[in-house]
């Protein structure tokens, strides 16, 4: 159907003609006003595997449910939960919206002496509508890297700006950065989408991959498998231990510190023991004198990237090892203060820190949460044509982002409290209405959004008309 603004197939309603399935069910358009076409077949994407050849090193398909012996997992506590999914699949749970997850694969590139010199795949459905994929190859084992990358640092992303409108919220897609001689080429399912004369001047580097759902609720991505290039590895297990620092913010040298500590627990009895943290950087400030305070002891704390940039909101992971005292069976339970000191800290944050000792981690991921439920299209009403006696109302619905939509009803537009038009979209997905309306002098215009489902909670949107926009 000519400017279908959806489709329903498999029993829900998508706004993109790509989604995930098997076999070839009959396929619906809906149009603007919820009218259905035909039934159609669709078209089923015969599965590709012949890329794994490609990558001679490690890949993970998620079957091993320790995620930690593998990655670390950078992002806010709570808001970021990785959880296993059905056939070996790493779910990432993102329920308070607006969040990235970052996972460093503690597997390194290794690049070869071909004219191919390394290549890293990531099969997942984060570069969706309105979503992001994100791939920092990097030397050193930066948990997490800001807008400002260190010197040689490669930075890939895949997003809306790049081979737009190709993929469908919640679909997978392979996508790979293949590092040459003459630069970087990024490939879409074996398929070049985008090129960089970025050349790596390392030989190994870490593999940062930081993906942002899109903008639905709640937000969800699924990585179904990562491969990285490069020499059989030996990985040393570590177990991590979160830990919250008394304040966020980067205490100058001699300031007071409140009395907020970390249990000693993890410590108590380790062969050794490392902290790690990430912060992110103010205006100024020296991180060469940057320590760690747990209880009396000062811990150094050194950049593990090279050619790091001390600009503003720029972000740095340091490391320090805990004194031999603090790993001692004997002493307190809790170490008060913990807290990052740096000169000049001037608004600094800690993004995250922990403690890794030796020994592999029990820390296993649980069952990721079902599907999200249906949800509404984005509306958004504007003024566009206007004359002293009339304007053109633009109500836009749009479901791009959303693994599959809740069906519409219709939208009410109201003027000065009053119903003044009624467009019912019987089970609609989305689309794009005009609606002419007479108005004089100043007026306020209300829209409200009306589900099918009279228990899901509406949307409206307000517009002021005065007679100086006129």
């Amino acid at each position: 159907m000519d400017g279908a603004a959806g489709y329903e197939v498999l029993g829900k309603l998508v706004a993109s003609p790509e989604v995930t399935g098997s076999g070839r069910p009959d396929v619906r358009a809906v149009d603007a006003f919820g009218r259905r076409s035909l039934p159609a077949k669709a078209e089923e994407r015969p599965a590709d595997d012949s890329w794994r050849r490609a990558v001679n090193g490690w890949l993970d398909d998620f079957d091993d449910p320790f995620l930690d012996s593998r990655y670390h997992l950078s992002g806010r506590r709570g808001c970021v939960n990785p959880g296993a999914g059905p056939g070996g699949r790493l779910v990432i749970d993102m329920p308070c919206g607006n969040d990235t997850a970052v996972l460093r694969a503690r597997t390194l590139l290794q690049l070869n002496e071909s004219d191919e010199l390394g290549r890293v795949a990531v099969v997942t459905d984060a570069a969706g509508p309105r979503g992001r994929l994100v791939l920092d190859l990097v030397p050193g084992t930066p948990d997490r890297l800001g807008p400002i990358l260190p010197a040689d640092a490669i930075r890939v992303v895949v997003d809306d700006s790049v081979a737009p409108g190709t993929r469908g919220a919640g679909v997978l897609h392979r996508f790979e950065a293949v590092l040459t001689d003459n630069g970087v080429q990024v490939l879409q399912d074996g398929a070049q989408i985008a090129t960089a004369p970025a050349v790596p001047k390392w030989r190994e580097a870490s593999v940062v991959i930081g993906v942002t759902p899109p903008p639905s609720y709640p937000g969800r991505v699924e990585i179904d498998a990562v491969g990285i290039t490069g020499r059989p590895q030996s990985v040393a297990e570590v177990t991590e231990t979160p830990i919250v620092a008394g304040t966020l913010r980067v205490l100058e040298p001699e300031e007071e510190a409140p009395g907020i500590g970390v249990a000693r627990a993890p410590l108590r009895g380790a062969p050794s023991a490392r902290l790690r943290t990430t912060i992110r950087f103010g205006d100024r400030g020296d991180p060469n004198g940057l320590v760690a305070q747990l209880g009396s002891a000062k811990v150094p704390l050194r950049p593990v990237v090279s050619g790091w940039s001390a600009a503003e909101d720029s972000e740095l992971t340091l490391t320090g090892d805990v004194p031999a005292a603090l790993l001692a069976q004997a002493g307190p339970d809790a170490l008060t203060p913990f807290v990052l000191r740096m000169p000049g800290a001037s608004q600094a944050q800690v993004l995250e820190s922990y403690l890794e000792v030796p020994g592999r981690s029990s820390e296993r991921l649980g069952n990721a949460p079902g599907e999200p439920a249906p949800v509404l299209p984005v509306m958004t009403a504007e003024f566009d044509a206007m004359t002293p006696n009339d304007v053109t109302l633009v109500v836009t619905l749009d479901a791009a982002q959303a693994r599959s939509v809740a069906p519409v009803a219709g939208f009410e537009v109201y003027v000065d409290s009053g119903l003044a038009a009624t467009v019912p979209i019987p089970g609609g997905v989305g689309g794009r209405h005009e609606l002419q309306i007479s108005l004089k002098g100043s007026r306020n215009v209300e829209v409200r959004l009306r589900p099918e489902d009279p228990g899901t909670q509406t949307a409206s949107v307000w517009l002021e008309l005065s007679r100086s926009s006129r």
